[in-house]
C-alpha cells in the first residue's frame, strides 16, 4: 500500500493525516494516467497544482485516490474565497493569512475549519489544476489541454474521473445523527452542528424550513380561536388580513435571521468571482479575451433562437397539458356529483374525492416529467456558467408550477367562485401531494439505495486489511445526493397554499405542520445516510428563492381580497344593505390596494440586519479597507 504525499512545510506536520475526499478514477486506468494525475494534484500552485495531498488508495494500480490537504494551503485558499474568522477579540474579520496569528484558534485546524469547510476549500483547490503549456493526457493522447483549462472538469467529462466527493467522518456523524433525528425532541435543530458537517446551504434550507414551520403555528392557534367564536365575526376577512401580514413579518424576520446566521457563519460577505466555463458547456475553441484562457466559444444568438423556436414550445405543450388536467378534472367533478345525486350506494360519498385524487396524481407525474425535461432543456441551451444555468433552470421550473399547482385553484377561485369546491380541492392537495412527496423524496430512494448497495456486495469483496478503504469506496456506490432545488420547491408550493388559500381552508397550517414535521427528520436520514456526502459551496441566505417567496407575497394580496369578498358574511352584508357587484368589486380594489400598502410599509420598518449587525459589517469593512491600505503602501 502506497503512501501520503510527504509534507515539507513544518508547521503543517501532523501525527495522522484525515482524508477529507476521495476519488475514482475508470476501472481500466492506465498507470501512467494515475501517476501523471497524483503529480499535478501535488504540485505547488505556481506550477498549476492544487498542492494537496494524495493517497494512491490500496495500491499503486488501483482506482482510487484518497485526498487531504496541509493547513497552510487551507487557510491560503480561505483568503481567496473570502471567509471571515473570529479575531482574538470574538469580532468577524476577512480572513488574512498573513496575519493568521490575529485571528482565534487560526494554529488549530480541526478548531479553526468545520469539516464542511475544510471539504470545500479542498475541492476549490483541486478545482483549480490548470496546465501551463499545451498537454497531452498520458495514456489518453486523443485528450488533450491548453494552458488556463479547468483540468478536473475535463478529466470528469472525459470519463477519466469517475467520482469526486467528500468523505464522512464516522464519529463525527454518529454525534450529528444522534442529536437531530435519531431522538425524540421538540426543541431546535443543531443547526450549528448541521453547518459544520453539511455546509451553510445545507444548514439554510433546514432552519428555513424550521422557521416556516414555527411560523406557521400563529396561523394555527388562530384557526381554533376562529373555531371556538365562530359566529362573532367573519373568519375570512380575519384571515385575509392576517395572511397577508403574517408573510410578510415571516420573510422580513426571515431575512434579518438569515443574515445574523451569516455574519457568525463567516459567510456574510463573500468574495465574487468571474465563473469558469461549467465542463458540459460545448463551442467553437478559442481564447477567452478576458481570462486569456483557450475555451469554447459559444454565440448567444444561437443560444436565444434556441431558447425562442425549442425550450419555449416545449414548455407551451407542458402547460396545455396541465390546463387539460384541469377541465378533466371539471368534466369529472361534474360528472361525479351528477351521479351521487342519483346513486343510493352507501360508497358513492368516495366517487366524490375521486377526481381531486386522481388529479393530484396526474400534477405529481407532470411535476416530475417536467423537471427532467427543463433539466434536458436548460442543458441544451448551453449555458457558460453554472449560475446562468441554475437561474434558467429555476425559472422553467417555478413557472410551470405556478400554473400546475395553483392554476386550478385560481380558476375555482376568481371564475367559478365555489368556495367549496376550493376548500375540498385544497385538502385533496394537501394529504395526496404530501403522501407522494414523502414516499418518492425518502422511502423510494432508501429502497433503491438497498437494492444497489445488495448487489454490489454480492460482486465485491472487502478486503479487511483496508477497511477505512472499504468504507470509503461504499459511501461512492451511494447515490449522488440531488440538491435541495425540490425540497425549496415543495416548500414553496407550501407556502403558496398557505398564504393565498389559507383563508377558506384554514386546516392548511396544521396539515403543513404535522407534515413539516416529519419532513425534517426525512430530509435529515437521507441525507446522512441514503446518499453520497456532498459537496456545497457557502451561502449568505436561500438565494432566488426569497425573490421567488416574496412574489407569492403579493399574490396573497390580491387571492385573500378577493376570498374575503366572496365570503357568505360579506355578500349577506351587500345585500342587506343594497350594495352592488360593481361597488363590491371597488370596495375589494380599495382593500387589496391599502394593503399592497401595508405590507411595504411592515417591509420597510424591518430592516433586513439588526442594528448591532449594521455596527458589526462596517467594522469589518473598515478593517478590510485598512488592512488593502496598509498591503499597497508596503508593496
Amino acid at each position: 500500500m502506497g503512501s501520503w504525499t510527504p509534507v515539507h512545510c513544518k508547521c503543517c506536520v501532523q501525527p495522522s493525516v484525515r482524508t477529507l475526499a476521495a476519488m475514482q478514477l475508470k476501472e481500466d486506468i492506465k498507470p501512467e494516467t494515475k501517476k501523471w494525475l497524483i503529480s499535478i494534484l501535488e504540485a505547488p500552485k505556481k506550477d498549476g497544482g492544487a498542492h494537496v495531498l494524495v493517497h494512491p488508495g490500496e495500491d499503486d494500480d488501483g482506482n482510487f485516490l484518497l485526498l487531504s490537504a496541509t493547513s497552510c494551503s487551507l487557510l491560503q485558499a480561505i483568503e481567496v474565497v473570502g471567509l471571515s474568522k473570529p479575531d482574538l477579540h470574538g469580532s468577524m474579520r476577512t480572513f488574512s493569512y498573513e496575519y493568521r496569528k490575529n485571528f482565534l484558534n487560526a494554529d488549530k485546524l480541526d478548531s479553526f475549519l468545520t469539516l464542511s469547510e475544510q471539504q470545500f476549500l479542498l475541492k476549490h483547490e483541486i478545482e483549480s489544476v490548470k496546465v501551463l503549456q499545451e498537454t497531452c493526457i498520458p495514456g489518453y493522447l486523443e485528450h488533450k489541454l491548453f494552458p488556463g483549462q479547468q483540468t478536473v472538469d475535463l478529466l470528469q467529462k472525459w470519463g477519466i474521473i469517475v467520482k469526486f466527493y467528500p468523505v464522512h467522518d464516522k464519529e463525527e456523524l454518529k454525534s450529528l445523527i444522534r442529536s437531530w433525528y435519531k431522538q425524540i425532541s421538540i426543541g431546535p435543530q443543531p443547526i450549528d452542528a448541521v453547518r459544520a458537517y453539511f455546509g451553510e446551504s445545507v444548514a439554510l434550507y433546514f432552519r428555513f424550513l424550521e422557521y416556516f414551520t414555527v411560523s406557521l403555528i400563529a396561523m394555527v392557534v388562530l384557526h381554533f380561536i376562529c373555531m371556538f367564536f365562530e359566529d362573532s365575526f367573519n373568519k375570512y376577512v380575519i384571515f385575509a388580513v392576517f395572511n397577508v401580514i403574517w408573510s410578510t413579518v415571516f420573510l422580513e424576520l426571515w431575512k434579518r435571521h438569515s443574515s445574523v446566521k451569516a455574519y457568525f457563519w463567516g459567510t456574510l460577505y463573500l468574495k465574487s468571482y468571474f465563473e469558469t466555463s461549467r465542463p458540459n458547456f460545448g463551442g467553437l475553441m478559442m481564447t477567452n479575451p478576458i481570462t486569456g484562457r483557450y475555451e469554447p466559444y459559444y454565440p448567444q444568438w444561437k443560444r436565444k433562437l434556441w431558447i425562442i423556436f425549442v425550450t419555449v414550445p416545449v414548455v407551451c405543450v407542458f402547460v396545455g397539458l396541465a390546463v387539460d388536467g384541469m377541465t378533466m378534472f371539471l368534466y369529472w367533478e361534474h360528472w361525479c356529483k351528477t351521479w351521487y345525486k342519483r346513486s343510493t350506494s352507501s360508497y358513492s360519498v368516495l366517487v366524490l374525492h375521486l377526481p381531486s385524487v386522481c388529479h393530484t396524481i396526474y400534477m405529481e407525474i407532470l411535476n416530475t416529467l417536467y423537471r427532467r425535461s427543463a433539466t434536458t432543456l436548460t442543458e441544451w441551451e448551453n449555458h457558460r456558467t453554472e449560475s446562468s444555468f441554475q437561474n434558467h433552470m429555476t425559472i422553467k421550473v417555478l413557472a410551470f408550477r405556478f400554473v400546475n399547482c395553483f392554476g386550478l385553484l385560481f380558476y375555482i377561485t376568481f371564475c367559478l367562485q365555489d368556495l367549496q369546491l376550493l376548500k375540498k380541492r385544497l385538502s385533496s392537495l394537501l394529504i395526496v401531494s404530501q403522501a407522494i412527496n414523502q414516499f418518492s423524496e425518502s422511502l423510494l430512494p432508501y429502497l433503491k439505495q438497498r437494492l444497489k448497495l445488495n448487489s454490489l456486495s454480492l460482486s465485491k469483496t472487502k478486503s479487511d486489511a483496508y477497511p477505512f478503504i472499504d468504507y470509503v469506496v461504499s459511501q461512492g456506490d451511494k447515490f449522488s445526493y440531488p440538491g435541495l432545488f425540490d425540497d425549496y420547491m415543495e416548500l414553496f408550493v407550501q407556502f403558496g397554499y398557505v398564504s393565498l388559500f389559507s383563508s377558506v381552508y384554514p386546516l392548511t397550517a396544521v396539515l403543513l405542520v404535522l407534515n413539516n414535521i416529519t419532513e425534517i427528520r426525512t430530509d435529515a436520514f437521507k441525507l446522512c445516510q441514503v446518499f453520497q456526502k456532498p459537496f456545497f459551496r457557502p451561502a449568505a441566505n436561500i438565494g432566488i428563492w426569497q425573490v421567488a417567496f416574496e412574489i407569492l407575497g403579493f399574490f396573497s394580496v390580491i387571492t385573500n381580497c378577493f376570498l374575503a369578498g366572496m365570503s357568505p358574511e360579506i355578500k349577506t352584508l351587500c345585500q342587506t344593505h343594497v350594495i352592488s357587484p360593481e361597488k363590491t368589486m371597488i370596495c375589494i380594489l380599495i382593500t387589496e390596494h391599502f394593503l399592497i400598502v401595508l405590507k411595504l410599509i411592515v417591509a420597510f420598518a424591518i430592516p433586513d440586519k439588526p442594528g448591532w449587525l449594521q455596527f458589526k459589517v462596517m467594522q469589518m469593512e473598515y478593517h478590510s479597507w485598512t488592512a488593502l491600505k496598509a498591503s499597497s503602501r508596503f508593496s
